[in-house]
């Protein structure tokens, strides 16, 4: 099944300004086990310049110009420039005390399913340190460049935002501009629940939809995606003992990734495809598995039709 259209020409637009496919090394990459931070420096020229070309490329209607200022890239969202900051994406005063935030989640993103992880026991070391230091320092990301992108920097601001759009005959609530994306996502899903039993098996055996919660993310002191309505999280009627949640699995099993995956609740692979088709990434892919949830990235497809592209 080809990609959608305008993911294959936002990928070429990357490659013919030449822009590196290569992403940081971010120590909350969801895609790959833990690994360590890049040690690109901020005035190095190179470093988050693939990242930042394809946030501009992602959100046209939203960010103004991409340049490389002031020893680091930067895109201007109205009148505020956000740098790269070591993958942090923090405004011009903030800057250089990168070190306070957690980073925005750039990586590798697959388009098939990843294989399950195989830690060795220096990784699984690496990890278990991770999720302790973690638990005990919530990571916080900064919130400005999201809450400018899209005009969400409160509750009050978010909510002014939100609207219902029908999805697989749930309704659900979203951000206005994510609405468009996802009707587009509704009427692929339409088509395959005409044409493939399998699918409509699935969408039968769903209960609803969650879609806008003003909350943070489990673990950190960072806005959910869900908190600027631009997630989505399919709750079936039954898990049928299978694991959905990376979290959930925890109390369990310390190797949660190793969880294969008919252990897990899972989305059918064409109902995942219609999604990023349009712009949303699906939590299944992940390390840390949340396979519930979409997001809208459309920058992490970006990058990955550009890594795609340059290996063929």
């Amino acid at each position: 099944m080809k990609r959608v259209s305008f993911l294959a020409i936002l990928g070429l637009l990357i490659v013919l300004v030449g822009v590196s496919c290569e992403t940081s090394g971010n120590p909350d990459a969801q895609t790959a086990a833990p690994q360590a931070e890049s040690s690109s420096g901020i005035g190095e020229e190179s470093a988050g310049k693939a990242e930042m070309k394809a946030l501009a490329l992602a959100y046209p209607d939203r960010t103004g110009e991409v340049t490389f200022r002031g020893d680091d890239w930067a895109v201007r969202i109205d009148d505020t420039w956000y740098y790269w900051a070591q993958g942090r994406l923090l405004p011009d005063e903030l800057r250089h005390r990168w070190e306070e935030y957690a980073s925005y989640r750039f990586y590798s993103y697959p388009f098939g399913l990843p294989p399950i992880p195989d830690l060795d026991e220096e990784a699984k070391r690496r990890l278990k340190d991770r999720l302790q230091r973690s638990e005990a320092n919530p990571p916080k990301r900064h919130q400005g460049f999201l809450a400018d992108l899209y005009q969400a920097g409160t509750r009050g601001q978010t909510e002014a935002g939100i609207v219902t759009v029908k999805l697989m005959g749930f309704d659900v609530r979203v951000h206005e501009q994510v609405a468009g994306p996802l009707k587009a996502v509704n009427r692929r899903l339409e088509l395959l629940m005409a044409t493939d039993p399998g699918v409509k098996r699935f969408v039968d055996g769903l209960k609803g939809l969650a879609g806008y919660n003003w909350r943070e993310i489990a673990g950190t002191q960072s806005r959910s995606y869900h908190s600027y309505g631009i997630a989505v999280d399919l709750a079936p009627k039954s898990f049928d003992g299978r694991h959905t949640y990376w979290r959930w699995a925890l109390p369990q099993t310390d190797e949660w990734y190793t969880i294969p995956y008919e252990r897990r609740w899972m989305v059918p692979l064409q109902v995942v495809e219609a999604f990023e088709h349009h712009g949303f990434i699906w939590g299944g892919k992940w390390f840390y598995f949340d396979t519930m949830h979409f997001e809208y990235r459309p920058e992490i497809l970006v990058l990955a039709e550009t890594a795609a592209s340059r290996k063929h």
